[in-house]
C-alpha cells in the first residue's frame, strides 16, 4: 500500500466529483420542472427526450457530469500505480463518464411514458438510430456504475475501511452496485420478454440518487483511508485492518 502520490490534485479532483454528482442528479431538475413525467413509469433519461421542455437542461447536465468525471479520472492517473483495484476504480469512472457524455449527444426523439405514439413506434422498432445508440450508451453507463461501486468496496476493504465513515461509504457503494444491477436485469428481462413487468421509475431514481451521493463522498473516504496517520498505524501493526501488508 502506498500513500497518495504527491502529484495527485486531490482537492480539485474531489470538487470535480462533487460537481458531477450534482449535475448528474436529474431528480433535482425533475423536481424543479414540477415532475412532468410519471415517476413510476418513466426513466429519468426521458427528461432529455427532444419532445420534452426539459431536454436541453437534462442533456446539459449529462454532458457536464460526463466531462467532469472524465477530467477527474485523468487527474487521478498518478494514483493508478497504487494498486490494480485503484486502476479498476478509475477505469470504471471513465467508462461511466464517457457513456454519460455520449448519452447527451444521442437523446431519444420522444418520451415513451408520455406519448402513446412514441410507445407504439418503440414497440414496432420505428424508434430510430438515436434510441438504439442511447440504449447502448445507457447500458455502458450502468455497467460502469456497477463496476464503480464494486471497485470502491475493494479499495476500501484493502485500506482497512477507513473507519466508520469508510464503512458507511462502502455500504453506499454496495447499494449503488445492487440497485443498478437490479435495474439492468429488470430492464433486460422486460426487453427480452416484450412485457411491461414492473414500472422502473422509482427503482431508477433510487439508483441515480445513491450514485450521485457516492460520487460526492467517495474521494473523502478514500483520502482518509490512504492518510499518513492510517498508514503509520498499519505499519506499526505490520498490516492494515484488511490484512494487507504495508509496502516499505
Amino acid at each position: 500500500m502506498f500513500a497518495v502520490p504527491a502529484g495527485f490534485p486531490y482537492r480539485l479532483t474531489r470538487n470535480l466529483m462533487i460537481a458531477a454528482g450534482v449535475l448528474y442528479c436529474s431528480l433535482i431538475l425533475e423536481a424543479v420542472a414540477g415532475y412532468p413525467l410519471d415517476v413510476h413509469a418513466s426513466f429519468l433519461s426521458e427528461l432529455g427526450a427532444l419532445d420534452q421542455s426539459t431536454s436541453l437542461y437534462a442533456r446539459a447536465g449529462d454532458l457536464g457530469a460526463g466531462v467532469l468525471v472524465l477530467f477527474a479520472a485523468v487527474l487521478a492517473r498518478p494514483a493508478a500505480r497504487m494498486h490494480r483495484d485503484v486502476m479498476g476504480l478509475m477505469s470504471s469512472a471513465a467508462l461511466f463518464g464517457l457513456s454519460t457524455l455520449a448519452d447527451s449527444f444521442f437523446p431519444m426523439d420522444c418520451a415513451p411514458s408520455a406519448s402513446a405514439a412514441c410507445r407504439i413506434a418503440e414497440k414496432h422498432g420505428h424508434d430510430g438510430v438515436e434510441l438504439v445508440i442511447h440504449e447502448v450508451t445507457s447500458t455502458l453507463a450502468g455497467l460502469g456504475t456497477i463496476a464503480l461501486g464494486l471497485f470502491a468496496i475493494l479499495v476500501l476493504r484493502r485500506i482497512g475501511w477507513a473507519g466508520v465513515w469508510g464503512r458507511a461509504v462502502a455500504v453506499l457503494a454496495a447499494a449503488v452496485a445492487l440497485t443498478n444491477a437490479w435495474l439492468g436485469i429488470a430492464t433486460g428481462v422486460e426487453v427480452v420478454s416484450g412485457d411491461d413487468l414492473h414500472p422502473p421509475g422509482v427503482l431508477q431514481r433510487v439508483a441515480i440518487l445513491l450514485l450521485c451521493v457516492l460520487l460526492a463522498v467517495l474521494l473523502p473516504a478514500l483520502k482518509r483511508g490512504f492518510s499518513d496517520d492510517h498508514l503509520a498505524r498499519a505499519a506499526r501493526n505490520g498490516r492494515d485492518r484488511g490484512g494487507v501488508r504495508v509496502a516499505a
